[in-house]
């Protein structure tokens, strides 16, 4: 190519260059890659975070649940154990009982009970001497026979008993196992909750210091009714206690994490219901979104649908709007029902 032409193209290059640059308003910049894990905004790294937190704390208190259900079932298996060896130790000994008594009826009609009707009409003085000494015979024969009944309804028993004992070991050794393993599982929720809830507090140490004075503060502080009767006694319940702090797995007086705060809430109404949020989605009754009333719980999960996934439940205050325990760092307060955006679905406890 030659030097003038190669001048050329290049000129016409750097024009276009500085047309587009005029055109864009400036130097193009460089897209700066957002921080591993999620987004580069302190304020919207900190509640994701304390959504994978709080999806880790439901994890723990349902294994813990499991452990409890499981340490119980151990309880009543070894119960069982013991109860069927004491009955086994009872049907054995009856067994034996009968077995002696059968042995030596058997061993005195060997030796000669096989000649006594015989003996007895040689040796009787009279008829009815002989008809009393057929009548002792009878009664032997009689006891003889009630004997092996005895007998074979203690083996029985014994068998059964056998039986018994051996299952209740069976159900005892799979109830440990199943113990066993529900231990192991709570060290490793547990141990991902800690992990969790230290990647939450340094969010919280990286937020701006207005951003974590407004945190600190209850923002909404109106007064919300629901229908007379639990429903607004638990609604009451859960308002008066807006700015409590947050605690995993707390569930009141002073501190609360989300589903300690319903449960309380409704305890304080004369309601008992399930202590986490995935086990109080099976609580009362379904409602539509569209016919929510003041005391309904708001359960949200990973934008899945799945139940097993729920890891946040909040109570509707009408108006659009709910009162929950968050996350760390947050108050118990009044906020909109959006959440974090994965609403899937509202129980009515009472009513």
């Amino acid at each position: 190519m030659r030097p003038n032409h190669r001048s050329r193209i290049l000129i016409k290059a750097l024009a276009t260059c500085a047309v587009l640059t005029i055109a864009l308003g400036g130097t193009p910049s460089i897209a700066q890659p957002s921080p591993p894990g999620g987004t580069s905004d302190p304020m919207q790294r900190y509640l994701e975070l304390g959504t994978q937190a709080a999806k880790a704390d439901e994890d723990f208190l349902q294994a813990q649940d499991t452990l409890t259900k499981s340490q119980a079932a151990r309880q009543r298996a070894d119960a069982d154990v013991s109860a069927a060896v004491k009955v086994l130790e009872q049907a054995k000994g009856a067994e034996q009982q009968f077995q002696d008594q059968v042995d030596a009826l058997a061993g005195a009609a060997f030796t000669g009970a096989q000649f006594a009707r015989v003996g007895a009409m040689l040796t009787s003085e009279s008829s009815q001497a002989f008809l009393e000494r057929m009548a002792m015979l009878d009664v032997v024969a009689s006891n003889n026979a009630d004997s092996m009944g005895k007998l074979r309804s203690a083996s029985g028993d014994a068998d059964a008993a056998r039986n018994t004992a051996a299952e209740a070991q069976k159900r005892a050794f799979e109830t440990a196992d199943a113990a066993q393993r529900a231990v192991e599982d709570v060290r490793t929720r547990k141990t991902d909750l800690e992990a969790q809830i230290k990647e939450v507090r340094k969010a919280i140490n990286r937020l701006p210091s207005a951003d974590k004075a407004a945190l600190g503060k209850v923002q909404d502080s109106g007064s919300y009714l629901g229908p007379p009767g639990a429903a607004n006694d638990a609604l009451q319940a859960a308002l008066s206690k807006r700015g409590s702090q947050y605690q995993w797995g707390a569930t009141g007086p002073g501190e609360f994490d989300c589903s300690g705060l319903t449960s309380w809430a409704y305890k304080q109404a004369g309601v008992a219901i399930p202590r986490t949020s995935r086990q109080q989605f099976g609580a009362g009754k379904s409602v539509p979104l569209n016919a929510l009333q003041p005391g309904d719980l708001l359960f949200y999960d990973d934008g899945t649908g799945n139940a097993g996934a729920i890891h946040h439940v909040s109570m509707y205050v009408g108006s659009g709007k709910m009162v929950d325990a968050p996350t760390e760092g947050q108050l118990v307060d009044v906020r909109p029902m959006k959440g974090d955006g994965h609403l899937m679905g509202a129980r009515r406890i009472v009513g």
